[in-house]
């Protein structure tokens, strides 16, 4: 199936009250496992002294899992979306977490992000996206902005949907969130099926670039993950 790029930003107020109110709990806990088990892996450890980054970090529920589980750490979530800042800020306001202290938002497109732009004392050590790979319109965006974020310390883990093989099988996909989820998420995710990008295009992509550090693996038969170093 060809690639059909979406939107970058998600700035309809529905869309984000939809996506917000959705149930993604047990992919976004399995994310933050996956990501804590990889640093044990590395024998990796987060502290005052380091900084994670959610990247295209929506209303926050990835962010605000991030601070949960490393209460001493810096966590600051970005996301071009100024409807979807809006929400995070909302949700970290009501929330009665006292963890929640170490984390706050900045509303800035990915592409102009640049390391002085923030007032970044502590190295990032933890880069992360959900999601959001797909959104980018052109790969080079998305890993020249790693790039600029990371340094050679900095690990990269971000997860994504991967694109179906033909359009019989992104609809089957789309009928199956039916049952779970609203028109307006359904629709978005069909959408965003057909937005993101294969196994080999993330691959080649990394190998013609320079960026041999990062790898990718699937996940299943439906999700992708970069990880590693740039």
């Amino acid at each position: 199936m060809e690639r059909v790029p979406e939107p970058e930003l998600m700035e309809e107020k529905e869309q984000v009250i939809s996506y917000d109110e959705a149930d993604f709990s047990e992919g976004e806990v399995n994310l933050i496992n996956q990501i804590n088990q990889y640093l044990l892996k590395k024998n990796i450890s987060l502290g005052e002294k380091d900084l994670i980054v959610d990247l295209g970090c929506g209303p926050g529920n990835i962010s605000e899992k991030l601070a949960i589980k490393w209460p001493n750490t810096a966590v600051v979530g970005i996301d071009g979306s100024k409807e979807m800042i809006l929400r995070a800020e909302y949700n970290k306001s009501i929330s009665n977490n006292q963890k929640l202290k170490n984390l706050r938002y900045i509303c800035s497109d990915i592409k102009d992000i640049k390391l002085n732009n923030f007032l970044f004392k502590k190295r990032i050590s933890l880069l992360v996206s959900n999601s959001l790979i797909h959104h980018i319109t052109n790969l080079e965006d998305f890993f020249n902005t790693i790039r600029i974020l990371s340094s050679n310390n900095t690990v990269n883990f971000h997860k994504d949907l991967k694109r179906p093989l033909d359009e019989k099988s992104a609809l089957e996909l789309k009928a199956q969130c039916s049952i779970k989820y609203n028109e307006i998420l359904t629709n978005d995710y069909y959408a965003s099926l057909r937005a993101s990008y294969t196994f080999k295009e993330l691959k080649n992509f990394i190998s013609e670039n320079d960026l041999s550090s990062l790898d990718v693996f699937e996940e299943g038969e439906n999700y992708l993950i970069v990880y590693g170093n740039v």
